[in-house]
């Protein structure tokens, strides 16, 4: 079935588009009207099944509508829009052959759903009824501009779009998931067309805009400038619509967007290019959440060598992985992290694919986060690199302490108790004594005992533990190298420097210098 709807106030037709899933009813809205000089000449050349009619309207009201109608015999079935005060004009407007009356304060859902399936069963109307007779324009246009995105332009001169200084503008709504929490699973479909029926109307009265639906999340606003020689008024035009169409839909939906913009370009030609350069600036909100606008024109653009930084960290933090060493692990995640931030050198789905790799090599291969479905979903709500930084960070955090307890699960509860100590008080004196004085059994035992399950003696573990916590102190220049050697529990700079070297192959100092 296909619809015109016609009525001179802007927000009763986006309100009746977005009452219902048109779609799910089978329904195509082939256009709409703000007269009634409008409605007819749509109605001659859309050839609609059903015409909504508002009989109040000003050039031409319903009413004469409604008498053009019947005295051409035109095929059309209409149902009139009114208001509470109208009843004499529906009455009349019954006489003229209107199939139904709506008062427009009343309209709902079950209503339309209604007065759908009344007028199938008196008129036989299928959902599809004229769609191969006449192919909807506004589906047409839709498909051309969808074309012009991968390149094939040949038909955007039957579009209101022009060559000189064109823009492409992607959005996409902001925090899409928790959007949706506020809709039932019934109404959550009428939010895309309602986000598209409130776009439509905003560019309607615009001279050379275009806009395509791309999903229920994002959409894309084409802008041509044919009329301003100048670069600084083309630009300004889009910052003007960019925020005609946020505050919009901020009023009439209560959902925020996002725009990523592109640059300038001369002719249809550029327009596959362009929208990679607005998908490219958009990206920019994974590392700037609070930002609304991102222009490609003004983006860091990507230096090989940080690149090559952020992939050298990312080998590093696998090796750190399968040596078992955990704080050396985290150390490089946060030096990773922190350039990430800074120079935004990875796109969202790349970082995605390291964190998704770290932990799955952190399970040792038996668990991806794309294995567990609540874990999975939980991600997709991470739209930031802040939230999905600090969520990774909590379950690698987790899992390294679960491994440190299974590796110690084997260990006497004598063992595990030395190991947690030594853990919490490396910086301090340690000796055989104190181990046997705090646990209550003979030093020479503790020395036995230990090296038996562990593996190493006692003094190689303790001098192992504070190398590596020595690491992260040397590459922090407030530090001299012997405030390092006391800060981990080292009596003097010369035992540090020796027992460093014997660990490490270099010196404290060289380490330092290689590090930064």
């Amino acid at each position: 079935m296909r619809i015109l709807i016609v009525d001179d106030e802007p927000l009763v037709r986006i309100g009746i588009k977005s009452a219902i899933d048109w779609k799910a009813q089978g329904v195509d809205i082939v256009g709409e009207a703000g007269d009634g000089q409008e409605a007819l000449q749509m109605i001659a050349e859309l050839a609609p099944d059903v015409v909504l009619l508002d009989i109040k309207m000003p050039k031409m009201d319903g009413i004469e509508v409604l008498r053009i109608i019947r005295d051409r015999g035109i095929p059309v079935h209409t149902v009139v829009l009114s208001s509470f005060d109208d009843m004499q004009y529906v009455k009349e407007a019954l006489k003229l052959g209107a199939f139904d009356y709506f008062h427009k304060p009343d309209i709902n859902e079950s209503e339309l759903t209604a007065m759908l399936q009344n007028i199938r069963e008196q008129f036989e109307l299928g959902s599809s009824s004229s769609t191969t007779m006449h192919k909807n324009p506004v589906h047409q246009k839709a498909q051309w501009l969808h074309d012009a995105l991968h390149g094939q332009v040949s038909n955007l001169k039957q579009t209101r779009l022009r060559d000189g200084n064109m823009y492409v503008l992607l959005f996409m709504i902001k925090d899409y998931h928790t959007v949706l929490k506020r809709y039932t699973q019934e109404t959550a479909s009428i939010l895309p067309s309602t986000v598209n029926n409130v776009v439509g109307e905003i560019i309607k009265a615009e001279r050379e805009v275009e806009y395509l639906q791309l999903d229920d999340q994002r959409g894309v606003v084409f802008v041509s400038n044919s009329e301003h020689k100048s670069l600084l008024a083309s630009l300004n035009r889009v910052n003007q619509l960019t925020q005609m169409i946020s505050s919009a839909l901020k009023r009439f939906v209560n959902i925020e967007i996002v725009f990523g913009i592109s640059d300038w370009f001369a002719d249809y030609e550029g327009i596959p290019a362009a929208y990679g350069q607005a998908a490219n600036a958009l990206s920019q909100q994974f590392y700037q959440p609070e930002q609304a606008v991102f222009y490609y024109q003004h983006m860091r653009f990507k230096q090989h060598d940080g690149k090559e930084q952020a992939d050298e960290y990312v080998t590093q933090m696998k090796a750190a992985l399968r040596e078992g060493r955990a704080d050396y692990f985290l150390e490089l995640l946060s030096r990773w992290e922190t350039r990430l931030e800074q120079e935004a050198s990875l796109e969202e789905k790349e970082v995605r694919k390291i964190y998704e790799g770290l932990l799955f090599m952190m399970d040792n291969g038996d668990y991806a986060a794309s294995d567990s479905p609540s874990e999975g979903q939980e991600l997709e709500r991470l739209t930031s690199f802040a939230e999905l930084s600090a969520h990774y960070r909590d379950w690698f955090e987790e899992r390294l302490l679960s491994r440190q307890r299974t590796e110690h699960r084997g260990y006497s509860q004598l063992t595990r108790n030395i190991i947690e100590y030594t853990e919490e008080h490396y910086a301090q004196s340690l000796s055989l004594k104190l181990f046997g004085d705090l646990f209550h059994v003979s030093p020479n035992y503790v020395s036995r005992l230990f090296k038996q399950e562990v593996g190493q003696g006692l003094f190689d573990y303790i001098n192992e533990l504070r190398i590596e916590k020595s690491k992260a102190l040397l590459k922090d220049y407030r530090y001299k190298i012997y405030d390092v050697a006391e800060m981990v529990g080292f009596s003097n700079q010369a035992h540090f420097a020796i027992v460093f070297q014997k660990y490490t192959g270099v010196s404290p100092k060289q380490y330092r210098k290689e590090e930064v």
